[in-house]
């Protein structure tokens, strides 16, 4: 990207400016050849044009780097999305690796990240040769959206009073909140330490049936195989096949108050939760790997689940009803878990499993073979293999 001094890094350094908008007119005078717009937003983005997502799959973007030495920009093509007349681009934006919660001594040094900021640059080509640009700069306006705290170990806290439906569209009013001009804030990057801004050409992070394709059809499903359904049949846990969305196998209540749900398979990603409930009430939701062994003293076990090897991360979404009577969805966006048990607490009203979903997140990847013995145990092992490498597949090789 070449240098341009009208575009800026903003965002603020009073305030959680995690919302920022920008209406702009297009001129109406010739078509439009081409929109591209080159973006940062880190820790992380999401992109929106006149109300819709750019790329509703695509999370936890950009991928992780080391910022001061190299922070990553992603390109889109717009030109189905803007119009002449008036348009208006949204951006949410997450702390993700870009914050100090992340790098607690003495595990990791702590470098001085955080807060969030978005650089934008976008270019219109008309036919007509014309050119126009809209980027980021102090006539964009900002607030802290319904995402009070976001952090890549320790969950989300969201308050869903704040949602505003229309915030990424021409011609939005907002009485009940304040937007406020950003800040011109300092680059990520360490230019005396010759640290560049380059285009991210890893494959993106997403979530459910986009992240994983298959170059061949289900092995259960291959003519002429000397292996039967039967031989296959004995692999416990989920299926990659299933559309990378997991349904839970079961609920169980504990104690009073929770619903403990039972993934059957160890997963990397989040839980899609439809939820009732008055407003203002706050809902918590825990991801552990494991369930809690029994009492050695009474040799019996609650059902809770085991949180003590987290090594100090929560783990913990929390959600703040507002009170819609048709029920209301929850979905973290800047957050990540390792779990296969969920607990929620504080539902007003009883969960079952079709409440809950859970979509599959890890790097975009594609199945290129497959591997199948007459062993069980063999088996097995290649599921457990193949569940671990994309659960740790994320943006780079991680150990989650």
């Amino acid at each position: 990207m070449q240098k341009n001094d009208d575009v800026h890094w903003i965002g603020s350094t009073q305030i959680y400016m995690n919302e920022l908008r920008k209406e702009f007119n297009v001129s109406s005078t010739s078509p439009i050849r081409t929109a591209t717009v080159l973006i940062s937003g880190i820790g992380y983005y999401e992109l929106y044009v006149n109300g819709q997502s750019v790329d509703p799959s695509r999370k936890l973007d950009p991928g992780w780097t080391t910022y001061e030495k190299r922070t990553l920009m992603v390109s889109y093509d717009l030109t189905p999305m803007i119009k002449g007349g008036m348009n208006a681009v949204g951006v949410k934006l997450g702390n993700g690796w870009y914050s100090q919660e992340q790098y607690v001594p003495p595990s990791a040094s702590e470098p001085n990240y955080g807060p969030p900021r978005l650089m934008f640059a976008l270019s219109i080509v008309f036919v007509s040769s014309e050119t126009m640009s809209v980027v980021s700069d102090q006539t964009w306006k900002g607030r802290q959206g319904s995402i009070v705290h976001d952090s890549v170990y320790n969950g989300e806290i969201v308050d869903s009073r704040n949602d505003r439906v229309d915030w990424a569209k021409v011609g939005f009013n907002d009485s009940f909140s304040l937007w406020v001009t950003p800040e011109i804030m300092q680059s990520p990057i360490n230019v005396a330490a010759n640290g560049q801004l380059s285009l991210q050409d890893m494959p993106p992070i997403r979530a459910g049936v986009d992240a994983l394709q298959f170059e061949i059809d289900n092995p259960l499903n291959l003519e002429n195989s000397y292996l039967s359904k039967e031989d296959l049949a004995g692999i416990q846990g989920g299926n990659l096949h299933d559309g990378g969305v997991l349904k839970p196998i079961s609920v169980s209540t504990p104690v009073l108050g929770v619903h403990t749900f039972d993934m059957g398979q160890n997963m990397v990603g989040w839980c899609r939760f439809h939820f009732h409930g008055p407003r203002g009430l706050g809902i918590y939701i825990r991801h552990a790997e494991v369930l809690a062994q029994p009492v050695d003293s009474t040799k019996q076990s609650y059902g809770g689940i085991y949180t003590e090897n987290l090594r100090g991360a929560t783990q913990t979404d929390s959600y703040i009803l507002r009170g819609d009577p048709n029920g209301e969805i929850y979905e973290p966006r800047f957050t990540v878990h390792g779990f296969r048990y969920i607990s929620v607490y504080g539902s007003p009203v009883g969960l079952s499993v079709n409440d809950v979903e859970c979509p599959v997140v890890h790097s975009q990847t594609t199945v290129k073979g497959h591997f199948a013995s007459s062993n069980p145990i063999i088996n097995q092992i290649q599921h457990n293999v193949q569940w671990g490498q994309l659960g740790n597949s994320m943006s780079l090789p991680t150990d989650w």
